[in-house]
């Protein structure tokens, strides 16, 4: 990928080289061109001098030394257009073409005219890289060279040759085609020049059209990310409401931006948010008519140009000077929110309403969201609610269960006593039946215990109860070895019902693995993630089990454990993943949030 990318010093290169060979453009491509006159000039040469032009002697004759002077000439030119110094000197050496043609045609006698079409590659270089005026009197300057040159040569070289009125005119004729090359050539080029610039100009003003549209949709799409960005980031509705208005100005320049939400009450908004309000109209309360009630539980979009079919809408200061404005029900299914309302001084444009529309949209999801959430919230504080009155509940059942079998277990002792000084034989019966009640109520004290929240939690926090737990538990899990690894959690904070419902979901997982997994060993591992969660992993190498199979089988089953354990997990504002395989262990990954 990063070959592929050019750096703005190589792109200006690449331009400049591009310019400089591009075609009748440029020193470089003349010089070739030179090269080429060069060859037919040879040719001529060759023809007229009916000698060799190589291998140089000196006796040469003055048309083959003008021609080898020449190929010097355009040796040096060559050279020196890749020197950037020079150039200035280079663009005008077309003149010594026009020069050297000249001499060669005045040494080319009668044959003269062969050398006329040699003239047209550099008028035609001076019409398109000079200036017009400057072509015009270059063309001037070569027709006089190539009439002078004619001339001359029957002056000089061969009086005796009789020029005729027709010699005279066909000498005007190619005198005056060479006047006027360069100016035909560049006004034609100039209007092509003219027509390019035109091109370009309006394809700057396409590529500009186009470029602020994409900012424009950049913009837009910017906003819809940052919306959707502040709903991923939290759940606080009147936050994505505020950037909801935020960012509807990148989309339209609105004059008045409103959010109407229901206020509860039958038929009644009230102003939840706005931009450009008064103090006044925030947090008016608005009694619904009938445009305001259409318009609230429509599906689509609703564009006014006019308030008066929406009285309550007049109440709000703000809207009173706006012409046209977009209506935008915010609605989840049967369920109605409240009312967007944008409000501007221009006509809105049906794909700004669409945007808007997409705006909107996120900011359904936040509500719907929020009351979703308030909605868990608030079952969740009932079903905690609810534990906390069946943990009340079971306190209840010890002082009425166990605490009455340690009163019967008194009172049978103390009667023991008095039956082992007049009936032995009886006072052992009584014995038999006070060592049942007192196992009965043993077995139920410990059921106690393991349900009742350990008071060591609230004093000493769960790591150390975790510790004591697993210690007492170590004696009764026979051949099992139970690893705790909890080094970096002294400093974890839990909520007192989150501590519990944990230790509960610990609990619960290490008896299964005990009663089920015939395990050589447990491992309890406690981390922290982050500064949010906190990480418990109960895993066993046991037998393990198939999960499909034990959730599919729940509603038969009298145990449900490791349902249990995620509903526990859910209720505190965590999870739970159960994950097992028959003969490879099985792991529970339980979450909780730590208290900041």
């Amino acid at each position: 990928m990063a070959s592929s990318v050019q750096s703005p010093t190589s792109s200006s290169s690449s331009q400049r080289t591009a310019s400089a060979w591009s075609p009748l453009g440029g020193e470089r491509f003349y010089a070739m061109a030179r090269w080429l006159m060069l060859v037919l000039l040879g040719a001529v040469t060759q023809f007229l001098s009916n000698g060799n032009l190589w291998p140089i002697t000196t006796n040469l004759e003055p048309l083959t030394l003008i021609f080898l002077l020449y190929a010097g000439f355009t040796l040096i030119m060559t050279v020196l257009t890749f020197i950037p110094a020079v150039a200035g000197f280079v663009s005008l050496s077309y003149l010594f073409d026009i020069a050297f043609i000249s001499l060669m045609a005045f040494l080319g006698g009668e044959r003269i005219v062969i050398f006329f079409p040699l003239y047209l590659l550099p008028l035609t270089y001076a019409a398109i890289r000079q200036p017009l005026h400057i072509g015009v009197l270059s063309g001037a300057l070569a027709a006089v060279a190539y009439m002078a040159a004619f001339i001359g040569w029957r002056r000089l070289i061969a009086p005796e040759a009789l020029m005729t009125m027709l010699d005279y005119v066909a000498l005007g004729l190619r005198g005056l085609t060479l006047a006027i090359v360069p100016w035909v050539t560049g006004n034609l080029a100039e209007r092509q020049s003219e027509t390019n610039r035109q091109r370009v100009i309006q394809a700057q003003q396409e590529a500009e059209r186009a470029l602020q549209e994409a900012h424009a949709y950049r913009d837009q799409m910017r906003s819809l990310y940052k919306v959707a960005l502040t709903l991923g980031a939290t759940a606080d509705y009147r936050q994505v409401l505020e950037t909801l208005l935020r960012e509807s100005r990148n989309i339209v320049t609105y004059r008045t931006g409103v959010v109407l939400l229901s206020s509860g009450q039958p038929n009644e908004l009230y102003v939840a948010f706005g931009s450009n309000l008064t103090s006044r109209d925030l947090n008016r309360s608005l009694q619904m008519d009938t445009g305001l009630a259409a318009a609230l539980r429509a599906t689509t979009p609703q564009m006014i140009t006019s308030f008066a079919q929406f009285p309550a809408l007049q109440q709000i200061d703000a809207l009173r000077d706006c012409t046209s404005a977009a209506l935008i029900p915010l609605q989840v299914g049967m369920r109605a929110y409240g009312l967007f309302v944008v409000a501007t001084n221009q006509m809105l444009q049906p794909d700004q309403v669409e945007m808007l529309t997409a705006l909107a949209n996120y900011a359904i999801v936040a509500l719907h969201n929020a009351q979703l959430i308030y909605d868990l919230k608030e079952e969740r504080e009932k079903l905690l609610s609810r534990e906390e009155e069946v943990r009340h509940q079971l306190a209840r059942d010890l002082h009425d269960g166990p605490a009455q079998s340690m009163a019967v277990i008194t009172m049978k002792a103390e009667f023991i006593k008095r039956l082992l000084e007049r009936d032995p034989a009886q006072a052992l019966v009584e014995l038999d039946e006070l060592s049942t009640i007192a196992k009965r109520t043993n077995y139920e004290v410990r059921t106690m215990l393991f349900e009742l929240r350990p008071l060591m939690l609230e004093t000493q926090g769960l790591k150390v109860t975790l510790e004591q737990y697993l210690d007492r538990l170590r004696a009764k899990a026979g051949d099992t070895s139970i690893i705790l690894e909890a080094g970096d959690i002294d400093q974890v904070r839990l909520g007192s019902k989150v501590e519990g419902a944990l230790f509960n979901m610990i609990q619960e997982s290490v008896t299964n693995a005990i009663k089920h997994a015939k395990a050589a060993h447990i491992w309890v591992r406690l981390r922290r993630l982050n500064n949010q969660m906190l990480e418990v992993v109960i895993q066993d190498d046991g037998v393990g089990f198939d999960k499909m199979a034990v959730l599919r089988s729940y509603e038969r089953r009298g145990s449900l454990g490791l349902l249990n354990i995620d509903e526990r997990a859910r209720l505190v504002g965590g999870r739970a993943e159960i994950d097992s395989t028959p003969g490879k262990g099985t792991r529970i990954t339980i979450f909780v949030p730590i208290e900041q």
